[in-house]
């Protein structure tokens, strides 16, 4: 008996170990599936003309490779676009609403701020995380004078950053509107004790072309 509950005891402290692990990878995985179901409906969308395939599969292809309905009808009800900084290699899915489930996922765009383009502070939250990449994990890494860039379904959108900087978590000044410019803040977590500290970037639009 004892043999068995220090088996069990073993097995589950492997799963918690693990359980972290494989959460980041299922989160992964979903942010790659966007990615690509809004890849794949741009592409769509920019050659409505094209002939429709016939439905009939070859039989080298799976049923991977079709498109999930349900995942495309998640993307045209939850995600805005794609966010790219070059600077630390990040592509993200951008999600309409910033709650928890969705910054679990991404990146998300905080309600009631202006939207990509337009007059006002448009403003992405997204999670730190502890691992290195993932999320905003880097943002501390972005300076004056690099690009962001936001992806919607019609237009892209490049800002120049113009401030980066760690700011208390009362500076909530950094969200208002702005009046007569068009900016992008993102904002994340900073440091390790609470109350965390909150790191910015922002910038101004400087390019704006068709997607």
């Amino acid at each position: 008996m004892r043999r068995l509950m220090a088996v069990v005891l073993i097995i589950a402290g492997l799963g918690l170990l693990a359980y972290p692990t494989a959460r980041e990878r299922y989160y992964d995985y979903r942010q790659q599936q966007l990615l690509k179901a809004w890849a794949e409906s741009l592409a769509e969308a920019a050659s409505p003309d094209a002939p429709v395939e016939s439905p009939v599969e070859s039989p080298e292809s799976s049923p991977d490779d079709r498109p999930d309905p349900a995942l495309e009808k998640y993307v045209q009800e939850n995600m805005i676009g794609v966010l790219r900084i070059a600077r630390i290699g990040l592509e993200m899915p951008v999600l309409k609403r910033d709650t928890a489930s969705n910054l679990d996922i991404s990146v998300a765009h905080l309600a009631n701020s202006a939207g990509p383009g337009e007059t006002g502070n448009f403003c992405i939250a997204g999670h730190r995380q502890l691992t290195y990449g993932r999320h905003f994990n880097r943002l501390h890494e972005v300076s004056k004078g690099d690009l962001v860039e936001f992806t919607g379904p019609e237009e892209t959108f490049i800002y120049k950053v113009f401030e980066a900087r760690v700011i208390q978590p009362e500076e909530t000044s950094v969200l208002e509107p702005s009046g007569v410019e068009k900016l992008i803040t993102l904002v994340t977590c900073h440091g390790t004790r609470r109350p965390f500290t909150r790191f910015v970037v922002r910038g101004r639009l400087v390019e704006e072309g068709e997607s």
